[in-house]
């Protein structure tokens, strides 16, 4: 489960390098909850590409009195060559790395919740 409780917290993708030929494509969803008793608010989706080393903004944080948790994320590799695809958590300013995948030309990185 990844959830954004704060206005501070986004949601990031980069590379490891610059893509060959082609951006890889990404799709998330997410609920949106009342923190005061955890109803659902919103259902939510965001997309984007991710084109080499800078930080793509896959999600940005929730204001305040509510919660994001990411329910499913998609990345294909639609590029010509290998990527290694880094998912952060940014905290103000504060990066924490949730995942690191190297994908295969035509490989997907998916997660679910």
């Amino acid at each position: 489960m990844i959830i954004l409780d704060a206005s501070t917290k986004g949601l990031e993708a980069k590379l490891a390098a610059g893509v060959a030929t082609t951006a890889l494509p990404f799709s998330l969803d997410y609920v949106e909850t009342k923190d005061t008793d955890q109803t659902m608010f919103d259902i939510g989706s965001a997309d984007g590409t991710i084109t080499g080393t800078g930080v793509a903004v896959m999600l940005t944080g929730p204001v305040s009195g509510y919660t994001r948790t990411i329910k499913a994320i998609f990345i294909p590799n639609v590029d010509s060559t290998g990527a290694t695809v880094t998912i952060q958590l940014n905290n103000a300013g504060t990066t924490r790395r949730i995942l690191k995948a190297l994908l295969d030309v035509d490989d997907n990185l998916e997660y679910e919740d």
